[in-house]
C-alpha cells in the first residue's frame, strides 16, 4: 500500500492537512518581514540621533532639511561634530545663522560615498557635497582636518554610509569663522595650550580687536608644538611670555598668497619671521613647518604651524 493511501486510511490525515496549512502560514509570514518595503533600516539620521551626543548636529540637519537627504540611500560619509565641538562655538552663532550659510556648513561636512577610516587615512583631500574640499592630516597618529578637527571615533556604520566623530565644527574656506581670532582657536582643541597661553599673558582682549580694521596674522603652534616647551613656558612671567608671544603675530592681514611672496614678515614683538618656500612648503624661522593656511576668523587669518617660534 502506499503512503498516501496510508494515510488517506488512517485517522492522521486531519493532523497532517494541518501541520501543512501551518507551514504555509509561516512561509507567508517569512516572506512578509523580509520584503524589501517593509525592511527596518538605521540610516545616519536614526544612528546621529540615538548616539544622544549629537543633538546640535541632529537639530540643524532637521532645520535645513537635510535629515531627509541624510536618510537617503547614499551612501554618504559624515564627518560629525559632537554637541561638544558645537559648544566651543561662540554663544548664538549657530542660531544666528541663516538657512543659506548654515547649509553650507553641514554640507561641507559630508563626503559623497564610503569612506572608512582606512580610506580616509590615505587622502591628502576628501571632497564634500558642499564641493569644497577637506584637508587631512596625520600628526601624532591622529587624523585631522582642514588642520583643526581631530578625528576621535570612526566607523560608526549605517545602512546608507558611516560616521567619523570629530572634535571641532568644520568651516569651508568660503565661509569666515563667525567670531573673532580668539573665539576662533577656542573653537579647537588642538589649540587650548595657546589659548592659556594668550589669557595667561592678557592678549585675548587685544587680539579680539580690530586693529585699528588691520586685523591680525596669528601663526598658531598646535599643542604638539607647545609640549616640549610646557614646563618653560610655565615659569615664564606675562612680559616674557608676551614677547614670545607676539613674535607669533603680524599687525596685519597677510593671506597665503602673501606670504610665500615674502621672505619675512614683521611682528608685534617687533622682530621678524623668516619665511621660506621650498618644494611646495612653507617654513618659518627655518623650523616650524605651516600646516594650515587661511583659517579667516572676523578680525584676521590664522596659520597653523608645528613648532613654536622664538624670538
Amino acid at each position: 500500500m502506499s503512503l498516501l493511501r496510508s494515510i488517506r486510511s488512517t485517522s492522521l490525515l486531519p493532523q497532517v492537512l494541518a501541520a501543512f496549512s501551518a507551514f504555509a502560514l509561516v512561509g507567508c509570514a517569512e516572506d512578509e518581514t523580509t520584503s524589501p518595503t517593509q525592511m527596518q533600516t538605521s540610516t545616519l539620521v536614526d544612528v546621529a540621533t540615538k548616539a544622544g551626543n549629537f543633538k546640535t548636529l541632529v537639530s540643524a540637519l532637521v532645520q535645513t532639511g537635510l535629515d531627509k537627504t541624510l536618510a537617503g540611500p547614499g551612501p554618504f560619509t559624515v564627518f560629525a561634530p559632537t554637541d561638544e565641538a558645537f559648544a566651543r562655538l561662540p554663544a548664538g552663532v549657530v542660531a544666528s545663522l541663516d538657512k543659506a550659510t548654515l547649509s553650507t556648513i553641514l554640507t561641507y561636512h559630508v563626503h559623497p560615498g564610503k569612506a572608512p577610516a582606512s580610506v580616509v587615512t590615505g587622502l591628502s583631500n576628501a571632497p564634500t557635497v558642499q564641493g569644497e574640499s577637506i584637508g587631512v592630516t596625520l600628526d601624532s597618529g591622529s587624523v585631522y582636518l582642514d588642520g583643526i578637527a581631530k578625528v576621535v571615533t570612526t566607523d560608526i556604520a549605517a545602512d546608507n554610509g558611516i560616521i567619523h566623530v570629530i572634535d571641532a565644527v568644520l568651516l569651508p574656506p568660503s565661509v569666515a569663522f563667525p567670531g573673532t581670532l580668539v573665539d576662533q582657536l577656542k573653537s579647537s582643541p588642538r589649540f587650548s595650550s595657546l589659548v592659556d597661553a594668550v589669557v595667561k599673558a592678557d592678549l585675548a582682549g587685544a587680539l579680539s580687536g580690530t586693529n585699528e580694521g588691520k586685523g591680525y596674522t596669528v601663526f598658531a603652534p598646535t599643542n604638539a608644538a607647545f609640549a616640549p616647551l610646557a614646563s618653560t613656558i610655565v615659569g615664564l612671567d606675562k612680559a616674557a611670555l608676551s614677547k614670545i608671544l607676539l613674535y607669533h603675530v603680524a599687525g596685519t592681514k597677510v593671506p597665503a598668497a602673501t606670504v610665500v611672496t615674502l621672505s619675512a614678515a614683521p611682528t608685534l614683538e617687533g622682530g621678524e619671521v623668516a619665511i621660506s618656500v621650498a618644494n611646495g612648503s612653507v617654513t618659518l624661522d627655518g623650523e616650524a613647518k605651516v600646516l594650515r593656511t587661511d583659517w579667516n576668523a572676523s578680525n584676521g587669518i590664522v596659520h597653523i604651524i608645528d613648532s613654536v617660534l622664538t624670538p
